[in-house]
């Protein structure tokens, strides 16, 4: 399903994806560029492959809420890009595996500029965000990189501009 979609402007809710077992690179930019996108549909796969979500939603632009992401077990590159750019975005769902792959977030939320993430919990910032979501959780090299660069709360990541953006792996937000 690689790219099916990619670019359709008028599409605004995706169709069913029961899916359970999946293939490399399957759904690999299926939505990109689909601005008009409102409702994404389930993703219930437990286990990835990889790149199987690599740019899915990027560029959809009016996505508000992104689907719950069950996934236990990780691999290569599996959500790089999934959500970057969707400029709506407000509702990020919880990564829960605790084993993280190379480059398995990376850029996940970049340029959502209606994310906003905060190292100090005040005002506008009350809800925590942790990778994972519970346990200790361990990573291979650049699986956060850029997870959140461009997000639009106080959050700036690592003081190095190479990882601007790049959330700590057990870390409360």
């Amino acid at each position: 399903y690689r790219d099916m979609f990619d670019g359709c402007d008028n599409l605004t809710v995706a169709p069913e994806l029961p899916a359970t077992t999946l293939a490399d690179r399957c759904y690999y930019a299926m939505f990109k560029g689909c601005k008009s996108l409102k409702t994404a549909p389930k993703l219930p796969a437990t286990k990835m492959v990889v790149g199987c979500y690599l740019q899915m939603f990027c560029y959809c632009t009016s996505l508000v809420v992104a689907p719950e992401l069950p996934a236990t077990e990780l691999d290569e590159m599996c959500y790089d890009d999934m959500f970057a750019n969707c400029t709506s975005l407000v509702a990020i769902p919880k990564l829960i595996a605790t084993t993280l792959e190379f480059r398995c977030y990376e850029s996940m939320f970049k340029g959502c500029t209606s994310v906003k993430l905060s190292e100090t919990k005040t005002g506008e910032y009350q809800t925590p965000y942790r990778i994972p979501t519970s346990g200790t959780g361990v990573m291979a090299d650049n699986a956060l990189r850029w997870m959140f660069d461009g997000t639009g709360g106080t959050f700036v990541g690592e003081a190095d501009i190479e990882d601007s953006g790049t959330p700590k792996i057990n870390k409360i937000y």
